[in-house]
């Protein structure tokens, strides 16, 4: 892992799966933390939660596109993003800063 973890982080990390060939949009979710994490069990525990909650919600979306477009229009409305506006998604990579045309900058590869 190319980031280090502070002793109360914990990362989401999103692995695409098979996508060698031609890829269904099927991905492994998995929660990371340090081995000193002094985050309690029951605060893990929720957060455990919200990442099979965030994984269960393309299985769903996958099965009714209606709650996909309703979670997608609320993220837009959440991170000012016009629907009249509507551009092609671009992702530029410069090292390991992964760049979205529509959104914020993203750093690091963790």
């Amino acid at each position: 892992m190319g980031h280090t973890l502070r002793d109360d982080e914990l990362a989401i990390v999103i692995r695409p799966n098979n996508y060698e060939d031609e890829w269904d949009g099927d991905c492994s979710i998995e929660l990371v933390t340090s081995q000193d994490s002094p985050v309690p069990n029951v605060v893990m525990a929720h957060i455990m939660n919200v990442a099979t909650m965030m994984s269960a919600f393309l299985d769903v979306a996958a099965e009714h596109p209606d709650v996909y477009d309703l979670v997608e229009e609320h993220r837009n409305y959440l991170m000012g993003i016009d629907d009249d506006e509507e551009e092609e998604l671009k992702v530029t990579r410069e090292g390991n800063v992964y760049s979205l045309n529509t959104w914020t900058k993203t750093k690091g590869n963790a």
